[in-house]
């Protein structure tokens, strides 16, 4: 069966040397990165019928002197040419610090002003920035919610992010035996609150580990998770279905 895949990045597999191809049939969420990104990105998700997709400019596009307004604008311009369903992936990252932590908080917390101007929900990237990120969120309500997307922080980031109304999504780094807390904290996600994801070409789960990752790997992901949780994997994927389809927004006008 094919299961569902929350965020993948269609032109890094093909960077990557995957044939689209060779993806077969899929479903869920491509996710944007950059502005204008959508120009590539348009011609690879028309070939998969009902996929959704997602544009933003994500913290890597912070930076010395940039025009956080020219950015946005381009944003919405992209989503609203596009029929967009999701603003993301957007947030912070303080492990790779790309440009100054005001350079990436501005730039989110405009993005997230724009999410609610369209009504969108969003996607959020957040590596070692708990703290801000949740700081973020609270001051800046996005009515339609949306996803802390791969997940890799501890059961009390996870309860914090569930208080304020995000799903969180799981990925494959969740099957790493290093990576234990992320078990922790994915039993404290309720069933109706829990997403997964691949993050392809990106963090490929046991067995696949230090391959190139592809949304067919997310099979793996579905087993763990679904042994953790004491469920069926097909149970599972209609659930985490469920969940996206409760947030997602059919295109914005």
């Amino acid at each position: 069966m094919t299961f569902f895949d929350t965020h993948f990045h269609l032109p890094g597999i093909l960077d990557k040397g995957i044939a689209i191809d060779e993806l077969g049939h899929l479903e869920g969420m491509d996710i944007g990165c950059e502005p204008g990104d959508i120009d590539r990105r348009a011609p690879l998700i028309a070939r998969f019928p009902g996929l959704f997709h997602s544009v933003a400019a994500g913290p890597w596009c912070a930076g010395h002197a940039m025009d956080v307004d020219g950015i946005v604008a381009r944003i919405e311009h992209d989503a609203r040419s596009s029929g967009a369903h999701f603003i993301g992936e957007i947030g912070l990252d303080y492990h790779w610090n790309y440009g100054t932590e005001g350079d990436m908080e501005s730039l989110f917390e405009a993005q997230l002003e724009l999410a609610g101007a369209l009504d969108l929900p969003v996607a959020i990237h957040n590596r070692d920035a708990d703290e801000q990120t949740i700081r973020i969120l609270r001051r800046h309500h996005v009515a339609r919610g949306g996803i802390i997307h791969c997940f890799s922080s501890d059961r009390a980031a996870a309860e914090a992010f569930l208080e304020l109304g995000y799903h969180i999504s799981f990925a494959g780094n969740v099957t790493y035996k290093s990576n234990s807390k992320l078990v922790e904290a994915l039993k404290a996600v309720p069933l109706d609150r829990l997403l997964l994801e691949t993050d392809s070409p990106y963090l490929a789960p046991v067995p696949m580990r230090g391959r190139v990752n592809t949304p067919l790997n997310i099979a793996h992901t579905y087993a763990f998770v679904a042994a953790v949780k004491g469920i069926d994997a097909e149970a599972l994927d209609r659930i985490v279905r469920d969940n996206f389809y409760s947030i997602v927004r059919y295109g914005v006008s």
